[in-house]
C-alpha cells in the first residue's frame, strides 16, 4: 500500500481546474511520454449508448515497479491549484510532471486501475496499481510476475460519474494533438479512439511541403507548413525542428506568434543540419559549437530562417486580407464610422474608402489593437483616425503610427505608400 503525500481533499483541490476532457488528454499524454507510438482508447457502454467504462492502451515502456513511488507520489510544496494549459513544456512529449496527470481521473470517474508491463533485466514483468477517487492519497498494487506480453500500459476508469460525448472528446483531442501527430507523422505515431485513428484534417486549413537549399553549402531543408482553423489548446504557433532521423531537437516560437489576429500556425523542418546543432549558444564560434556543430549564427540556419519567414509572411497576407475586410465589416455593425458630413458625394466616398483602407491595413499589421477594444473604443479609434487623415500632416501621422504600432520593415513601406503616395 502506498501513501501520497498530501491529502485526498489537498490533491482535488490542487487538481480542480481539470475538467474530464483535460484529464483524459493527461493520460494520453503519459502514454506519448512512456515512449509510446500508439495510444488507444476505448469507450464500452451500456444499454442506453452512454459511456461506463473507459481504458486507454500504450505501448510505451511501461511502469517499471522499482520507480512506482516515484511515479504515484506528487511532490507539491503546497495545494495551489494546477492550471493544465499554463505549465511549461519543456520538448514536446513531456507533459507528465510529479504524478499530476495519474491522478485527474477523479474528475470523471470512481476509480482507476492501471494494467502495466515492463522490462527488468532480460524479461518483461506485469502487475497493476488501483486507486480510488475517494482516496486519491492512497493506492494499492500486486507483485510483479514475469509475462509473455510486451511493455506497454493499460489504464481502466470505472464507474463514470460524468457524462462524456465522444464526438466533443474526439474534437478536443483533434486540438490537444494535432500538432503533436504531425510532428511525429514520419515515425507513424497514431492515436485511435473507438477503433478510428484520430483525424485531425478538418482543423487544417492550409497545408504546404516544400524544400529549401541553402546553395553554397548544399543544405537542405524539407519543410511542413500548417495553418489550423482553430487554436491549439495549450500549443501556440511554433517551428519544430527535426534531424535527419525525424528526431525532434528543438522548438521555439514563430515569429509570427501570438499577434491576435487568430492566425494559427506550424512549421516542421527537417534537415540533416540539426544532426549536430547548438540551438543553445548564438555566438558563430562559442564553445558549444564546437563540440556539437552548427549554431544559430551559422549561414545555413540563417538562409532557413529567412525563408521560414517570408514563407509565413506569403501565407498571412491572404489571410489577413480576408480578416481585415470581416474587421470593417464589425466596425459597420456597431456604426463606428463617422457620419457624412457636408460634403460632395464623390468627396465624401473618398474620405470613407481611404479610411477603410488605413483600418485594414492597420489591422494586417497589428490586429491586436482591435481585438480587444470593446464597441464603444472602436467608435473613438475610428473617428479620431478618420479626423486625422483629414486634419492632420500624413508625415505626422505616419509618424505617429510608427512609434505606436512598432511598424517596420516592408509594413511600413507598405503603410508609408498608403498614406503618402510613396
Amino acid at each position: 500500500m502506498g501513501k501520497i503525500l498530501i491529502t485526498s481533499r489537498g490533491i482535488k483541490k490542487t487538481l480542480q481546474k481539470f475538467d474530464e476532457l483535460q484529464s483524459v488528454a493527461e493520460y494520453i499524454w503519459n502514454g506519448f511520454d512512456a515512449g509510446a507510438t500508439r495510444v488507444e482508447l476505448k469507450v464500452e457502454r451500456n444499454e442506453l449508448g452512454g459511456i461506463e467504462r473507459l481504458s486507454i492502451t500504450d505501448n510505451g515502456y511501461g511502469i517499471d515497479r522499482q520507480v512506482l513511488e516515484r511515479k504515484f507520489t506528487p511532490f507539491y510544496e503546497s495545494e495551489k491549484q494546477i492550471d493544465p494549459g499554463s505549465r511549461v513544456r519543456m520538448t514536446s512529449t513531456m507533459h507528465g510532471k510529479n504524478g499530476i496527470g495519474r491522478l485527474t481521473f477523479h474528475s470523471f470517474a470512481s476509480r482507476a486501475v492501471w494494467y502495466t508491463t515492463y522490462k527488468e533485466g532480460q524479461e518483461n514483468k506485469t502487475y497493476s496499481i488501483h486507486i480510488d477517487a475517494d482516496t486519491l492519497d492512497m493506492y494499492s498494487q500486486t507483485e510483479p510476475e514475469p509475462t509473455a506480453d510486451k511493455p506497454g500500459t493499460t489504464v481502466v476508469f470505472e464507474m463514470l460519474h460524468r457524462e462524456m460525448e465522444l464526438e466533443e472528446l474526439r474534437r478536443y483531442l483533434g486540438r490537444e494533438f494535432g500538432w503533436f501527430l504531425e510532428l511525429h507523422a514520419a515515425s507513424r505515431y497514431r492515436l485511435v479512439v473507438d477503433g478510428k485513428k484520430l483525424n485531425y484534417n478538418r482543423l487544417v486549413a492550409d497545408r504546404q511541403r516544400l524544400e529549401f537549399t541553402h546553395e553554397p553549402t548544399g543544405t537542405l531543408f524539407e519543410v511542413g507548413f500548417i495553418r489550423w482553423e482553430e487554436r491549439m489548446n495549450n500549443e501556440s504557433s511554433k517551428l519544430y525542428f527535426l534531424d535527419g532521423a525525424n528526431k525532434e531537437r528543438h522548438k521555439q516560437p514563430t515569429s509570427f506568434n501570438n499577434k491576435g489576429d487568430g492566425f494559427y500556425h506550424s512549421v516542421y523542418i527537417r534537415s540533416k543540419l540539426f544532426d549536430h546543432f547548438d540551438f543553445v549558444s548564438k555566438d558563430q564560434y562559442g564553445q558549444l559549437e564546437l563540440a556539437f556543430g552548427m549554431s544559430r549564427r551559422s549561414e545555413p540556419f540563417q538562409f532557413m530562417m529567412e525563408e521560414i519567414n517570408k514563407l509565413i509572411h506569403r501565407k498571412r497576407r491572404p489571410f489577413l486580407r480576408v480578416a481585415s475586410e470581416r474587421m470593417v465589416e464589425e466596425l459597420a455593425a456597431v456604426d463606428a464610422f463617422p457620419a457624412a458630413r457636408e460634403v460632395s458625394a464623390p468627396e465624401g466616398d473618398s474620405r470613407h474608402g481611404e479610411l477603410e483602407q488605413v483600418l485594414m491595413e492597420l489591422y494586417r499589421i497589428q490586429p491586436r489593437i482591435f481585438v480587444r477594444l470593446n464597441p464603444e473604443q472602436k467608435k473613438a479609434f475610428v473617428h479620431m483616425l478618420g479626423l486625422l487623415l483629414e486634419t492632420a500632416s500624413r508625415e505626422r501621422l505616419l509618424e505617429v503610427l510608427e512609434q505606436v504600432m512598432d511598424v517596420q520593415g516592408p509594413e511600413l513601406e507598405e503603410l508609408r505608400e498608403l498614406l503618402l503616395g510613396r
